[in-house]
C-alpha cells in the first residue's frame, strides 16, 4: 500500500516530527513497505485459523534466564546505580 506525502505529514505531525521534502518521499515508500508487511501478516493469521496444525507450531511461553545486569550495562553508552541512562524526553510545554 503505497502512502501519499500528506498521509506522511499527518504522521510526522502526530510523532512531532519535522521532515523535509525529500524525507517525506522517502518516508511514504518505506512506511508503505511497513504497512504490505503488517498485511501480509494478517494474512497469515487468518490462513492459520483454517489450519489447525499450525497452532501446534508455537513456542511455550515461560521464563527463561536473562541476561546477566553486568553484561547488559557493559554495552551500554551510559549506565549509573545499575540502571541505563537515557536523554530526558521534554513535550512541547516542557519547553
Amino acid at each position: 500500500m503505497a502512502l501519499t506525502t500528506e498521509e506522511v505529514r499527518k504522521i510526522a505531525l502526530l510523532a512531532r516530527l519535522r521532515l523535509s521534502p525529500e524525507e517525506e518521499a522517502t518516508f511514504a515508500g518505506q512506511l508503505g513497505k511497513v504497512v504490505d508487511y503488517i498485511d501480509q501478516l494478517k494474512g497469515r493469521e487468518a490462513a492459520e485459523e483454517w489450519l489447525p496444525e499450525a497452532a501446534d507450531r508455537e513456542v511455550e511461553d515461560r521464563a527463561r534466564p536473562c541476561l546477566p545486569r553486568e553484561l547488559f550495562l557493559a554495552n551500554a553508552p551510559a549506565a549509573l546505580d545499575g540502571f541505563l541512562l537515557v536523554p530526558e524526553v521534554k513535550g512541547p510545554d516542557d519547553a
